[in-house]
């Protein structure tokens, strides 16, 4: 049985507010812009994502219910799991693990550098922009994980697309 896993990385945040921390940096004007038009992009694609979990940073949080609207999640059923904050690799691969069999479509949204970590680990087809920019703010990536996904290994994880902002939008 194959699942689909969703990395999204949160939308742009705003480095100009003064924030008490980095966990409660806010959305810029631009990220509040471009996450409900990629959140309406992914839900017009086949096999949408059906569950999410996020990081609870305000930036992710604030992505996650934007994406959530888009998608038809009902707020209330998203996870936001402290884990995923400032996660390492290997935080984020138990995480993708421990994905129920039942979920067939899960939307992971996070930070840097741990998703293009995770994505080039699991993906060893995922090619940065030409600025070294693989996970850029914003970019969905699509990635199939085959029947021992479990194992985890790009031999059983299979990138149907990485869509960024500028080039989706």
């Amino acid at each position: 049985m194959s699942h689909l896993l969703y990395l999204l990385r949160h939308a742009k945040s705003d480095w100009k507010k003064e924030a008490v921390s980095d966990f409660e940096r806010p959305l810029s004007k631009r990220g509040v812009a471009d996450a409900p038009k990629m959140a309406a992009w992914l839900a017009k694609q086949a096999n949408k994502p059906t569950t999410i979990i996020s990081s609870p940073a305000l930036r992710a949080y604030q992505t996650a219910l934007i994406f959530s609207h888009a998608l038809d999640i009902q707020t209330q059923d998203i996870n936001f799991d402290n884990r995923v904050y400032a996660a390492s690799l290997d935080t984020l691969m138990d995480t993708v693990r421990a994905l129920p069999e039942q979920e067939q479509s899960v939307l992971l949204i996070g930070h840097n550098p741990g998703l293009d970590l995770l994505l080039q680990v699991l993906c060893k087809q995922a090619k940065p922009r030409t600025d070294g920019k693989l996970m850029t703010t914003c970019a969905v990536a699509k990635i199939a994980l085959e029947s021992q996904w479990r194992d985890i290994s790009d031999k059983h994880c299979v990138l149907y697309s990485l869509s960024r902002p500028k080039e989706v939008l």
